[in-house]
């Protein structure tokens, strides 16, 4: 379930970087959550660098939009986002300031994958093996 948007001014990632980051992201949320690979989603919106205001000005910032299932610790979603943070200045090469980073908690119970309402974090493994079936090909993807 967790999809992360990225959201870049049209032209500003180089080529490569949207799956190395795809790559890290997912990497990252799953080494912090211990979310199964194939329920990871990143999807990348450029946007008219004149269509994005900040205080009425002009800007030129990314954002990355993580939607994630409620329940996560405070210490769990501060090294997301630190992490997030640092893979992005790392592999953009641009300044942390430019970019604007959020995590948005859902209920469990207010997300469907796969057919499936999702589990609260700390059951996944529980609700994995009864699921085992009808998840088969996003398991594959580990």
């Amino acid at each position: 379930m967790p999809l992360y948007q990225v959201l870049v001014p049209a032209g500003s990632l180089a080529e490569g970087h949207r799956a190395e980051l795809a790559e890290a992201i997912t990497t990252i949320h799953t080494s912090v959550t211990g979310a199964p690979r194939g329920f990871v989603n990143v999807v990348f919106v450029e946007y008219e660098p004149s269509a994005f205001f900040t205080a009425g000005n002009p800007n030129t910032v990314s954002v990355i939009s993580g939607n994630i299932r409620a329940g996560r610790d405070r210490t769990s979603r501060a090294e997301l986002l630190t992490r997030l943070s640092a893979a992005w200045t790392a592999i953009t090469g641009q300044d942390a300031r430019s970019l604007l980073l959020g995590l948005n908690e859902m209920d469990p119970t207010s997300i469907m994958e796969a057919g499936l309402i999702m589990p609260a974090p700390g059951e996944e493994a529980e609700w994995i093996e009864q699921h085992r079936q009808e998840l088969g090909d996003v398991l594959s993807t580990q």
